[in-house]
Formats: structure tokens, sequence, C-alpha cells
């Protein structure tokens, strides 16, 4: 007989678990409270049928008044609700367990949930009400220490207790500040306060403490955190300076960065392929195009408060030194060259048995703006011929003719005059003892004249005449 009723209990409770319409949680929000306080609590209410349901809530214990009964769930869906439940006033302090029936009006179903309440005397300090307030401290995520940063309080009584001031202590570690406030009975306060952080605070993330204090008592009666970062910034600033010297060219670049954060800048100067090959600079640059062109280019980077220099030197003083000497040499040059230009030349002209006649030609050129005077040219025939004598019309005679064992037959003009740029053509005529085979070497003629109160020789070339 014991096993059937047994059996028949647990069938009972398995179908009522089954054939359950509703399901309760139930969790505290306020459950401490004073005699003029009423208790709080969040209530999720699950609905189990395809049709909305209206919950009643209910209790047989006259000390207690329900402050909300009635809760509409729609069909299968959960909601959360607000339940509260207020103590009579000859109610004594301690701890109770209320029981409170659920009763669904769409099915008729009904549950049994416990609600904990404590009734808490007097506070010794405050009188009836004990302080109970609500306590927020907000700042932004993200923090530019180059502005003022807002910190915003909030503040609400939520009993009627006249706490009269309050002090709030913001401790963080950039800055600390106490503030004092008053605060009414159920008031309410936004505050708002201004920081000024110093701009090149380190960045990071840092954390704000804060907590009110009432009537000297040394822990807080309510506190909050808050973690806000410091954002890095960089603020670079560049000059240049520049400096002309004899044909040298510095150039100076001056980077600061004067944030607080570090940072890489790329620097670029336009400079041609021309000021580059004659400049140097350090750091080292690359080269880029930029714009269509070509530039140097440093990739620069900078820690806060951190200074680097570019030093870019163009030098043109090798280059301009070299062009300055040889345009110098050649001043000197036409300083001290000689004023007259000797050439000469030498063809076969006829032939016969046994000899050949050769024409000679000596060139003299006055290449200055000046007069030349008393020129005397020298001219030597080898011992192998000797000078034929005609005379030609327009032709310079020879003013001596000297003939030596060793050196030939010497020839001598002398020409008074050469006026400035003034060129003259002496020409003779010479026949060979014997046929010429082979080539044969004449030697070079000169021309002496007095320059600068100094007498001066010029040279002519020496001629080669090649025998066909």
């Amino acid at each position: 007989m014991k096993r059937i009723i047994i059996l028949t209990l647990a069938l009972l409770l398995a179908s009522s678990f089954v054939a359950a319409d509703f399901n309760i949680q139930v969790t505290s929000v306020k459950k401490d409270i004073f005699l003029s306080e009423y208790a709080e609590f969040n209530v999720t209410i699950s609905n189990l049928l395809s049709e909305p349901d209206v919950l009643t809530f209910s209790t047989q214990d006259p000390t207690w008044v329900l402050l909300n009964q009635q809760f509409n769930v729609p069909a299968e869906s959960s909601k959360t609700f607000t339940f509260r439940i207020d103590p009579s006033s000859d109610i004594q302090f301690g701890y109770y367990q209320i029981p409170i029936k659920i009763k669904s009006a769409r099915s008729g179903q009904m549950q049994t949930q416990i609600f904990d309440v404590n009734v808490r005397p007097y506070d010794p300090i405050f009188g009836e009400y004990r302080p109970s307030i609500q306590f927020g401290v907000t700042i932004d995520k993200e923090v530019d220490p180059r502005k003022k940063v807002p910190v915003k309080i909030f503040l609400k009584n939520r009993n009627a207790l006249d706490v009269g001031s309050v002090e709030i202590r913001l401790e963080s570690d950039l800055f600390e500040d106490t503030k004092v406030v008053s605060l009414g009975p159920l008031e309410e306060k936004r505050i708002e306060y201004l920081y000024k952080f110093d701009s090149l605070q380190n960045p990071g993330i840092y954390s704000l403490d804060a907590g009110i204090y009432i009537k000297n008592i040394s822990v807080p009666i309510t506190s909050d955190s808050q973690n806000y970062e410091v954002m890095a910034y960089s603020l670079v600033t560049r000059n240049k300076a520049e400096k002309n010297f004899l044909f040298k060219k510095d150039e100076i670049i001056t980077l600061e960065n004067l944030g607080n954060g570090p940072t890489t800048q790329t620097v670029t100067l336009q400079m041609n392929w021309l000021e580059r090959l004659f400049s140097s600079s350090d750091p080292k640059a690359v080269v880029v195009q930029a714009d269509g062109s070509s530039a140097l280019s440093w990739e620069v980077t900078l820690d806060s408060q951190e200074l680097k220099t570019i030093n870019v030197s163009t030098n043109y003083r090798i280059p301009i030194g070299i062009l300055i000497l040889i345009a110098f040499l050649i001043v000197l040059y036409f300083i001290y060259r000689s004023p007259l230009v000797l050439s000469k030349e030498a063809f076969i002209i006829d032939q016969e048995e046994g000899s050949q006649y050769l024409k000679i030609r000596l060139f003299l050129k006055n290449r200055t703006r000046k007069t030349i005077e008393n020129t005397y040219l020298t001219d030597r025939v080898p011992g192998i011929a000797e000078i034929v004598k005609k005379k030609t019309l327009g032709t310079l005679e020879p003013e001596k003719i000297t003939k030596h064992e060793r050196k030939g037959t010497v020839l001598k003009w002398n020409l008074e005059t050469l006026e400035p740029f003034e060129e003259r053509i002496v020409t003779y005529e010479i026949k060979s003892r014997l046929k010429i085979i082979g080539n044969v070497s004449l030697p070079s003629c000169k021309a002496k004249f007095v320059d600068r109160k100094k007498e001066k020789l010029v040279y002519s070339n020496k001629i080669m005449v090649i025998n066909k």
C-alpha cells in the first residue's frame, strides 16, 4: 500500500512539473530596510503558454502590503518586473520570510515564492533614516591632456533624510580634489568639474576613485571608480635656417616634438642632381621623387620633448676653385704667351734626274693688338740641299745667307714691323743634290724679337717631307 501511495505522489509531482504554465526567478535589490522603507526585488516571469497571461501576487500576512500585484507577460516570453513589499508601521524588527502566492489568470495554476526581508532598527547617528545615496562619477574614456577634462558627479538622496553637507573626494594618479555640496531629502544633483592636466603627461591608462563622506565618518557612504586613458599626441615644430658664405650653403632643419608621445616625421628637401653632386648631409639622406622632381628625404623619429637637427651642406668651393684656377692659367697664358706665332711647311714641287725641288713656307703672325718691331727670322737648309736663288714678285728675299759645313745654309730675314694681327709668309725653294729616297726631315725655324724690353725667341714646328 505504501509503495502505491509513493508512486502515485511521484506521478502527481511529475505531471505538475511537466504541466507548469510559468516559471518565477527572484533577485533581491533591497531586502535590508527601515520601517519607513520598502523592500524591492527583481522578478523575472517566464510565460510558457502560447497566449498572453496575467499573474497576480498575493499574501495572507496582514503585516505586509504588496505595492504592485499584477503583471502582464506576453505569450512564450520572459519579462522582468520590479516588485515592492512595504512593512506595516507596527511590525517588529527582525528577519522575515514572506510567502507570496503567484496565480496565473489564464490557467489558474498557482506557485508560492519566499521573499526574505530584514527590518532594521533606526540608525543611532542619523535617526530614523540611514543615508541611502545613489552616487556615480563619470570621466571620458579618452582624455586629451591639452584640454580641460570634465568630471561629472551624480548624487541622488533615496530617502527623506536631510543629510546636509556631502563631501566628495576625488583621487587619481594625476589629480586630487575635495568638493562639498548640500543634499536635501530626495534631492538629485548632477555636477560637472573641469580639471587641467599637464599637457606633457605620459600617455597610459589611469584610474579615478571617488567617494562621498558624511558627518566626519572615516569610511565613504558609497564610492565609485572609473578608468580613463591619457591619449598620446605629437606636435612637431619645424624650422629651417640657411647660411651662405663663399660658394658654400649650409642648411639646418630643426625638428622638435612638443607632444607627449613619440612620432616619426618624413622630411624632404628639393634638390636637383647637380646640387646633390656637391652636397652632403648628416644624417645621411635617401633620394626620392617628390612632386615630379628629385628630393632628399629623411625619416626622423622623435620622442616626447626631443629635438633633432638635419645638417645639409652644399659646397661649390672645389669646382669653382678649379674653374678659377683654369681661368687664371688661361689669363696667364694670354699674358705671357709669345705674341708671335711661327709655323713652317714644305712640299715637293718638281723632280729632275737625280734631284728634287722643295718649296718652303714660313708663316709669321702677330696675334696681339700691339706692333712688333725688328723681328729677325732665321731658317736652316740641310747640307744635302741648296737654296734656289730666284726673284719672285711679292717674295721677301733673305737679308743674309750663310753657309756652314755642319749646319748647312742659314737664311736670315729682317722684318722691321709687324702690325697688330698681321701675318707674313716667307717663301723660298731648295734643291736636293741627290734624289730623296724615303722621308726627309727639315729643322724648325726661329724668330727673334723684343717684347717688354726683353729679347725673346719663338720656334716653329719641324717638317717631315714624305716622298711618295
